[in-house]
């Protein structure tokens, strides 16, 4: 609950606390943090697309969503065999350069983005 309100206060995905607190405070390795967080943000996702569809919220950006799902099931087998072969200190030097590489971007109308 509490990655989840912060996540949404600050305007940021979950993953960015998941991993360094089951890494960190928890003791973790490396490759179970990352997958572990990515498994909480999947079941987050479906259970928030299953809501927006039961609702009727979700009236656009089907065909978008029914792509990303297809390349997420291609892809993930994929991600697996490389992740198995990475050494833990690249997974977070790679978690440091992304965040870094995608703070404070500016969205296609001009306003600031996280």
């Amino acid at each position: 609950m509490a990655v989840g309100f912060l996540s949404s206060l600050l305007g940021i995905g979950g993953g960015i606390i998941h991993v360094p607190v089951l890494i960190h405070l928890l003791n973790f390795p490396v490759h179970i943090a990352t997958a572990t967080s990515q498994f909480i943000l999947t079941n987050m996702a479906l259970t928030g697309t299953l809501t927006h569809i039961a609702t009727g919220a979700f009236t656009q950006g089907i065909r978008r969503t029914i792509l990303l799902a297809v390349g997420v099931l291609l892809g993930a087998p994929l991600g697996t065999r490389l992740f198995r072969k990475i050494h833990g200190i690249w997974i977070i030097r790679g978690l440091a350069f992304a965040l870094g590489g995608g703070g404070d971007t500016l969205a296609h109308d001009g306003t600031l983005e996280a």
